[in-house]
């Protein structure tokens, strides 16, 4: 306890005390003695240290800057400290990711029989430019490693790979800060679909499915009756009141509630946070055109209704909310679909949540969202657009000199099936499983310009792997 004081640089380890967490054994707070401020926290057990973590922003202002080297060895020495012979045999240094302000440094181990890492095996520390320590987690060690009975080939597991990949043509942008020379404008390409994540050793598939996220299916939106503005969707009466507004070159934001100021009891800061929900107010977010991009509504004082209502009422109702978004929602949005029948679905804690996806001219926008919860009573609860649907896509051509046949085979030509194992949290075992990789590029390739033929390359050049 007394060496972990000492990793709190630009504090006299003597300010410093642990008290043990109430109704957590074996984790401790680390204070300010003389303010009782907690500025970390450690959890221990039989191995030594399995989680410190350092709170306070006053180290990020420490000036200096550690190279990738001495990370490496501060790593290094922090093992050799706080843990014995039994969790440092197998490890090894895994990875370095550069992610700017933060770096990450990882450790795992690796199977005796096949000499393949097991992800997430060892222990990872994550440092701040200044070379302040300000996370290490250490992962159990308990897992099972299960070897397959069956184990076809990889090239057989890229048969099985292609034969269920989708893909799809969207607008998407190349964001220079995700891929090898982005521009950061939208272009027209083709989009290999996340669904399918790998194939299984005797075959069979890994799905997005394993982690609760569905195919994604669209349908169009329901027709609309009448225009309803946003203010009567959300539940607000003559008796709300305006009781704080917010304006700057960006857009505004407004709160309404039916209680005064003053008894909402949050401060002026509080109030105007436009990712803070507050209890007993109606807070929107809108952008200069006067669109809304947020909606947060936790006004529970009460409000008439006659009813509850089923989810095809809810559904109209948070169509109409994508009028406030933009003029004629049914020529831009399509529903996502991620069971068989949106329409019948059941409101999950008295919710109706209902994900709508931007189209430009009839093609999907990557990464353009709108979320709506709508209660049971049919009152607007939660709004969310993506900053990617109010973009302008005009420009965007549609003109297409690569084929789909084309990019099937430069997907087909680039892909290579890597054996890796995969760690299952529930079952406490690591399974082994195919997964798509790309040997001859720096990265994952995710989109192929239709236009250039250009593939879109994940760049990783932030990680190096040892």
């Amino acid at each position: 306890m007394e060496q972990l004081k000492t990793y709190f640089k630009g504090i006299n380890p003597d300010d410093l005390v642990m008290e043990q967490m109430e109704f957590e054994e074996n984790v401790y707070d680390i204070l300010l003695e003389d303010w009782g401020e907690s500025i970390g926290s450690v959890r221990m057990d039989e191995l030594g240290v399995a989680e410190f973590f350092i709170y306070t922003d006053e180290l990020d202002e420490i000036p200096g800057e550690m190279s990738k080297f001495d990370m490496i060895m501060q790593a290094e020495q922090f093992i050799e400290r706080f843990y014995d012979s039994t969790f440092r045999h197998g490890l090894y240094l895994s990875a370095y990711i550069d992610l700017g302000e933060y770096h990450m440094i990882l450790y795992n181990r690796k199977d005796e029989r096949l000499n393949k890492e097991l992800p997430h095996s060892g222990i990872s520390f994550t440092m701040l430019s200044n070379g302040v320590l300000s996370a290490v987690e250490r992962e159990s060690m308990d897992f099972e490693l299960v070897y397959p009975k069956t184990l076809i080939t990889n090239e057989e597991a890229k048969r099985i790979y292609l034969n269920h990949l989708r893909i799809l043509p969207v607008i998407a942008k190349y964001d220079n800060d995700i891929f090898v020379n982005g521009d950061d404008e939208y272009h027209y390409v083709y989009q290999l679909e996340d669904f399918i994540l790998g194939v299984h050793t005797n075959g069979g598939i890994l799905t997005s499915d394993s982690f609760g996220v569905g195919k994604t299916l669209m349908t169009s939106l329901p027709d609309l009756a009448e225009f309803i503005d946003i203010y009567t969707l959300a539940g607000m009466t003559e008796d709300h009141m305006l009781v704080a507004e917010a304006k700057t070159k960006s857009g505004r934001l407004e709160v309404w509630s039916k209680l005064p100021k003053k008894s909402l009891r949050v401060s002026e800061e509080d109030l105007l946070d436009d990712e803070l929900d507050i209890p007993g107010a109606i807070k929107f977010v809108f952008n200069a055109d006067g669109r809304l991009l947020k909606l947060m509504g936790l006004d529970d004082s009460e409000t008439f209704v006659s009813g509850h209502v089923n989810s095809k009422v809810a559904l109209l109702t948070a169509t109409s909310v994508l009028q406030a978004v933009c003029d004629n929602p049914h020529d831009y949005f399509k529903l996502q679909q991620l069971d068989d029948n949106v329409i019948s679905q059941k409101p999950a804690n008295g919710i109706y949540d209902f994900t709508f996806i931007r189209q430009e001219r009839g093609v999907q926008v990557a990464d353009a969202l709108v979320h709506i919860q709508i209660d049971d009573t049919g009152l607007v609860k939660y709004v969310d657009v993506d900053s990617e649907v109010l973009q302008d896509f005009s420009k965007v051509s549609f003109v297409a000199s690569l084929t789909f046949k084309a990019a099937t085979e430069m997907i087909k030509e680039k892909l290579f099936m890597e054996l890796s194992w995969g760690k299952n949290i529930e079952k406490h075992q690591y399974t082994l499983t195919y997964l798509p990789t790309y040997p001859l590029t720096t990265g994952h390739i995710k989109m192929i310009d239709m236009n250039t033929g250009e593939p879109w390359v994940i760049d990783t050049s932030c990680m190096d792997q040892y």
